[in-house]
């Protein structure tokens, strides 16, 4: 079953409440319906997560946060297994779980986010995240590079890295949450922290996370 993507979206960004070399955290927000395992499809609301910063900001950590206005659960595709990245390919790597699965991580993704075979994997969940299996993050949770000499957070050519895939049912929005992070500029280089609050995106960058859903549904 192909799916559709219906653009009822918007962009917001999780802008830093002090100067730092990471700037903020940008949310792109959109709606798709997914096929999952054995035919069954599911029509999502989703929120993809990004830190923002210069080139050689490496993303070491979230922690703190503490979601506004977000369900109280979020949707797992069939063959996901949990928050942490993890396609265990084959029969089991579907379309729900590639687009609309949630999940978090720092970085290992490509520029398109796609949850594929080996994306992501090296995140751990500190303990207030309340498990891999929980419904919903926790108060304060936080996720980190579990293998800190590997540099998935490093910030893509594009300025990002993703740090997560909130999806439902349901609508909803983060305008409000607030979280703090840890980064650096590569190994050896000394660990920078700052804490951010989403906000919605100025105009211009709206339009360009309109583009790039768009241009993800082309290459579909």
């Amino acid at each position: 079953m192909r799916h559709s993507v219906t653009l009822a979206a918007t962009s917001m960004i999780i802008a830093a409440s002090s100067s730092a070399a990471i700037t903020g955290f940008e949310v792109v927000s959109y709606t798709k319906t997914v096929a999952d395992f054995g035919g069954a499809s599911a029509s999502l609301f989703i929120q993809d997560m990004y830190a923002v910063g210069a080139a050689d900001d490496v993303l070491l950590n979230v922690y703190n946060m503490t979601m506004n206005g977000a369900p109280s659960s979020f949707y797992q595709s069939a063959t996901g297994t949990g928050w942490l990245p993890n396609n265990l390919g084959s029969i089991f790597d579907t379309q729900a779980l590639q687009e609309g699965d949630s999940f978090v991580t720092i970085g290992g993704f490509g520029e398109d986010a796609l949850q594929i075979v080996g994306a992501g994997s090296g995140t751990g969940l500190d303990p207030n995240f309340g498990g891999s299996s929980a419904a919903a993050p926790g108060a304060l949770a936080g996720w980190f590079n579990s293998s800190p000499p590997n540099l998935n957070g490093l910030m893509g050519s594009d300025g990002r890295a993703l740090v997560g895939r909130f999806s439902s049912s349901e609508e909803f929005n983060l305008e409000g949450t607030t979280l703090e992070a840890t980064w650096n500029q590569g190994i050896g280089t000394a660990p920078q922290q700052g804490a951010f609050t989403v906000t919605p995106a100025p105009g211009a960058l709206a339009l360009l996370g309109l583009a790039g859903i768009a241009g993800r549904r082309r290459r579909g």
